[in-house]
């Protein structure tokens, strides 16, 4: 094994249990929350991985795990600040905006330097990639953006659904570049983010059924 490939198995490991430990903790608590446990291994990954991505010329992939690697530090720092506001902070929304842009000219940079080197065979494959990445890298956006209007870190239900679409984009195209590293960090993501979606439909249902019963019961009967 070399050591690039070192730093890609590593990165997969912070990435896998960052989510078991939070699908742990979301099956105890039957909370939604995010931990900065979940936060700091989620940097500690993006890093090892974006390094590997870097090494194996994959400009697309790369890509998302450097906006993601701000957007875990934003969530990072929503997470440890116990006087968060309900509402977003004035001051967020240009932090939010240029994340936002970041995520757009990094994406159409990956796209303009993969097209250099794809040929006419392999561009239905990249169309996967690309479209793989851009919603796998929007799910992180969408969380932040709905934890800076929350004032807490934690994964509103449509997180889970877009992660489970971009995982398994990415993951068909990991498996056609015949990337064993990429694979297996991508391989187990539908399993979880299938039970967090149970998870976070579950509370969302109960939590109609304390604020409004005759609303749950009407739900319930469609």
């Amino acid at each position: 094994m070399t050591a690039w490939a070192a730093l890609g198995w590593a990165g997969n490991a912070c990435f896998f249990s960052r989510f078991l430990l939070q699908w742990l903790d979301a099956e105890r608590s039957g909370s939604d929350r995010a931990t900065t446990w979940f936060w700091l291994l989620s940097l500690a990954g993006s890093v090892l991985v974006g390094a590997y991505t870097a090494r194996q010329g994959q400009a697309v992939l790369l890509a998302g795990f450097i906006t993601n690697g701000v957007i875990y530090l934003r969530n990072l720092q929503i997470a440890l600040d116990s006087q968060a506001t309900a509402a977003m902070p004035a001051s967020s929304r240009p932090v939010t905006l240029f994340a936002l842009l970041a995520v757009a000219v990094l994406v159409a940079a990956s796209i303009v330097d993969a097209e250099k080197s794809a040929v006419a065979s392999h561009h239905a494959w990249l169309a996967c990639a690309i479209v793989g990445q851009g919603i796998w890298g929007s799910r992180f956006a969408l969380q932040w953006w709905c934890s800076e209007r929350a004032g807490r870190s934690h994964f509103p239900i449509a997180f889970w659904a877009v992660s489970l679409a971009g995982n398994l984009l990415l993951l068909a195209y990991a498996i056609h570049l015949s990337d064993t590293v990429l694979t297996a960090g991508l391989l187990p993501g539908p399993v979880m983010q299938l039970r967090n979606l149970a998870l976070a439909r579950a509370t969302s249902g109960a939590d109609v059924a304390e604020s409004s019963p005759l609303l749950a019961q009407r739900l319930a009967a469609r």
